[in-house]
């Protein structure tokens, strides 16, 4: 009897050890495959922020020609610095320009979110630093972004009116030619109204602070790229 029993004893526990080794190697096979998953998203996301890197580098650089043209008006106006009607004209098209803003990608985080795999990431500083630029610091920026487009459209539509400005921009800063004025009926008592000299005084301040966060947004998105290589590394 207590030979069977040491022999059935014996098979039992080689059955259970193998259950045991299979389900450990299952799981770590599950834990490769996961892993590998987040690392193809981290890596993703890595291209996704390349992209928007480049795109606030563009931003900035076009925000800058805008407040480079509001300087400009605005020593014509407070200054009498001489410009042409042409000169003003363009100048003030270049303002208006700083409608155009900056739209982030969110689709790899909230992927990252959606399947769980945010739960995989080694690093809690990555993980933070993912939750604060795409909960908090995106949102503010939308809410600027919003509270921006929402005084130049206006802006551009007294152009519109007061100028019968017609006119095309260029949304890349590398291309020549930013600005093209096809139209324009020039309105000296506008131009010099102080409506126009206060919308100018608020489009100055808008563009300085939006230039402001875009760079300090840049900046967030380098730090959370160093971070993003530390983690597939």
């Amino acid at each position: 009897m207590k030979k069977y029993f040491l022999k059935y004893g014996f098979e039992f526990i080689v059955i259970f050890l193998g259950i045991l080794i299979s389900l450990y190697f299952e799981q770590s096979r599950q834990d490769s495959k996961e892993n590998d998953r987040k690392n193809n998203s981290i890596e993703q996301l890595i291209k996704v922020i390349d992209q928007d890197i480049k795109q606030i580098d563009n931003f900035i650089k076009l925000q800058q020609m805008s407040l480079e043209s509001s300087d400009k008006l605005y020593g014509n106006l407070r200054y009498d610095e001489k410009l042409s009607d042409d000169k003003i004209m363009y100048n003030i098209s270049s303002v208006g320009r700083a409608l155009k803003s900056f739209f982030p990608q969110e689709g790899i985080f909230n992927q990252l979110i959606s399947s769980d795999l945010i739960k995989r990431i080694n690093s809690e500083t990555l993980k933070n630093r993912l939750f604060k630029l795409f909960n908090e610091d995106l949102r503010r920026h939308d809410v600027h972004t919003k509270e921006y487009d929402n005084f130049f459209l206006q802006f551009n539509y007294n152009l519109s009116v007061k100028f019968f400005l017609e006119h095309n921009w260029k949304t890349d800063a590398s291309d020549a030619n930013q600005i093209e004025i096809l139209k324009y009926r020039f309105n000296n008592d506008f131009y010099r109204s102080d409506e126009f000299f206060g919308n100018l005084i608020e489009a100055r301040k808008n563009i300085s602070a939006y230039l402001i966060e875009l760079k300090e947004l840049k900046i967030k998105y380098l730090d959370l790229k160093s971070l993003c290589l530390d983690e597939i590394n």
